[in-house]
């Protein structure tokens, strides 16, 4: 009889205790070891959906390589890009990592690893524009991704003021208005802007950005104060540099080595 209860106890426990994982399951808690990162999927060549809807790019090949050196296995939400910070500090992600850009504003805010790649702003124009430097762009209708480091710069630099800025969720829809005379232009990183223009054959005119551009480059992001995570990943990206995987990635995506990291 005494054996018969200790039994009973015992199931009740494990019914007692399966019943609590599944409600942490069903509260939205992590499973642990996964690295959950928040990005844009329509913002090629840095993370976009493939032909066959597969999220692919090149931060997505850096995060996983990353993922397999340090053991985690590697989680991609898709997040809307102007609510990023709201999806960091919620928890639902655990980095933003989809060319995100470092200026003083996000590095009071956030917790950053150092950047790692560097592009250059300038403007996309249709074919045809007799536009032929940013200074005949004052009065004109500028397209530029919402919340984006782009529509952060253009609207605080004093050539902005002289602008009509037109937000889009993402900079290939920018691109349409701009073939349909929404926009008179498209200011946007080279790295987005060169990967539109040969994978999508498009024949857009590109001129130089002049006093708007504020970033140092790409980093990771973490919620402010999370710098144990951030050092994990940081060192990893040391580490794959030193091992020419983050060479090897690069010239994937671009055709040479873009990497800055030290």
């Amino acid at each position: 009889m005494k054996g018969l209860k200790i039994l009973i106890v015992v199931i009740i426990l494990i019914v007692i205790i399966a019943g609590a994982v599944m409600l942490v399951k069903e509260n939205g808690a992590k499973e642990e070891n996964v690295f959950t990162i928040g990005l844009d999927d329509s913002y090629p060549p840095m993370g976009f959906r493939n032909e066959k809807n597969e999220i692919v790019g090149f931060d997505i090949d850096i995060a996983n390589a990353v993922c397999e050196k340090l053991g985690m296995k590697l989680k991609l939400q898709q997040i809307t890009w102007a609510s990023k910070e709201d999806e960091l500090d919620s928890g639902s992600i655990d980095c933003i990592w989809n060319g995100f850009a470092y200026n003083e504003d996000r590095a009071a805010k956030m917790t950053l690893t150092e950047p790692y790649i560097k592009g250059e702003m300038y403007f996309l124009l249709r074919n045809g524009s007799t536009i032929k430097n940013q200074e005949e762009l004052k009065g004109k209708k500028i397209g530029v991704q919402s919340g984006s480091i782009q529509a952060q710069d253009l609207e605080n630099s004093e050539f902005g003021k002289n602008v009509e800025m037109i937000e889009y969720r993402d900079n290939l829809t920018a691109c349409m208005d701009l073939e349909a005379g929404g926009v008179d232009a498209v200011f946007c990183s080279n790295i987005i802007g060169n990967y539109i223009i040969t994978d999508k054959k498009k024949d857009y005119i590109t001129i130089p950005s002049v006093g708007i551009t504020t970033s140092k480059g790409s980093v990771v992001a973490f919620k402010k104060g999370n710098t144990e995570l951030r050092d994990k990943i940081q060192n990893a990206l040391y580490e794959l540099k030193e091992e020419g995987k983050l060479t090897e990635i690069s010239e994937k995506w671009f055709g040479k080595d873009m990497v800055i990291v030290k």
